[in-house]
């Protein structure tokens, strides 16, 4: 079977799982049209580039996103850069003719994904975004359901995410509290993946309001150093929107959670049924069926839980009666990305997807403030 090559832009955490995902595809389905291989990675300093080669053998590495572009071998560039870097990786992504998937969200404003998209256009070369929370095998459930009329008309969407780990005053500076690396906080961040999910799932939505917060204005600039930077990022943020048949929705988003580690909560009610998926219970979706008959003692009433753990459908070689790992959606991400990039059928975010984000980002922040 052919190899097709691939390339790492960012080979921080982000860019480690995304090679992962790639890599172990062979070990997951059985219909692959081609065999990913990582032929190159680029680091943002040469020094970082070696340390990257000697740990994981890949025969190509370099500080320079046009280098990497440039190599014949590869064909497909992945791109897990902080969020100011993703205009000009898509771009000289683009111009040599790569297939690109592009880490979320698209870039730190919507003028810059548009940029993008008319690169993607101008060149027609394949795209994609690793959304991967659409391919929890609990989420494709969910959609199944939604989409066959278990739900009916939508009353109510509510969607958190929710990290910690950000409360220590100490913790210093990094990319993600840089507004003009980042493009914002938690929102941007977290509410990026909630953004899309909803409009994945249930359709288009307008903002109401939106509010946010910055808890700790100011950190140290670095590890030792004792200046401090201001903060221009929300710590927690809040957005009110509408359905297209008017029905309410929000999302809560907060890098400030005490106690939870990385917690995407998901409810959709509506006259039919309802939904509800945890991401720290992910192994099951919530599905409560209001046709069943209620009566003493609850009756058949009562939120019911699918045992949607890793059964995912042929080609999926692997039993899915295991216990699932955050890492499976981003396998199952990369897989669809594969499937798009030789033609075949997808399920994943396309860039009009991330500039729908994008546009949710945009109002949200304008809202806030945060601008």
């Amino acid at each position: 079977m052919r190899k097709v090559g691939i390339g790492i832009a960012g080979f921080g955490f982000i860019g480690n799982v995304h090679a992962l995902a790639f890599q172990s595809l062979p070990y997951y389905y059985t219909d692959l049209p081609y065999i990913p291989e990582i032929r190159g990675i680029c680091t943002s300093r040469p020094d970082t580039a070696i340390k990257a080669q000697q740990e994981t053998g890949v025969p190509f590495v370099t500080s320079s996103i046009d280098e990497l572009c440039e190599r014949k071998e590869i064909d497909i560039i992945v791109i897990a850069l902080p969020n100011a870097y993703h205009l000009k990786a898509v771009q000289s992504a683009a111009q040599a003719g790569k297939a690109i998937y592009c880490d979320k969200p698209l870039a730190v404003k919507l003028d810059e994904a548009l940029e993008m998209k008319q690169a993607i256009l101008k060149n027609q070369v394949v795209f994609g975004i690793s959304f991967q929370n659409r391919f929890v095998a609990a989420i494709l459930r969910a959609k199944q359901l939604i989409d066959n009329g278990l739900i009916g008309e939508i009353y109510r969407v509510r969607g958190a995410y929710l990290h910690s780990g950000y409360g220590d005053p100490t913790r210093p500076m990094s990319w993600r509290l840089k507004k003009e690396i980042a493009g914002g906080g938690a929102l941007a961040d977290l509410g990026s993946h909630l953004s899309d999910l909803i409009h994945y799932l249930i359709g288009n939505t307008t903002i109401v309001s939106a509010k946010g917060r910055t808890f700790i204005t100011e950190r140290p600039s670095s590890m030792k150093a004792q200046e401090l930077e201001k903060v221009g990022v929300d710590d927690w943020s809040q957005v009110d929107f509408v359905l297209e048949n008017q029905s309410p929705g929000t999302i809560e988003v907060s890098r400030f959670a005490t106690g939870s580690c990385d917690e995407m909560r998901l409810e959709i009610e509506g006259h039919l049924g309802a939904v509800r998926f945890n991401s720290m219970q992910p192994n099951f979706l919530e599905v409560f069926d209001a046709q069943k008959m209620s009566g003493a003692y609850g009756g058949e009433r009562g939120f019911q839980k699918i045992e949607s753990v890793q059964q995912y459908p042929y080609p999926n070689r692997i039993p899915g009666k295991f216990a699932v790992g955050w890492v499976r959606s981003h396998i199952a991400c990369a897989h669809d990305f594969l499937q798009k990039f030789a033609g075949r059928p997808s399920m994943g975010a396309t860039i009009d997807d991330g500039i729908q984000v994008q546009e949710f980002l945009d109002t949200s922040y304008q809202l806030m403030g945060y601008e």
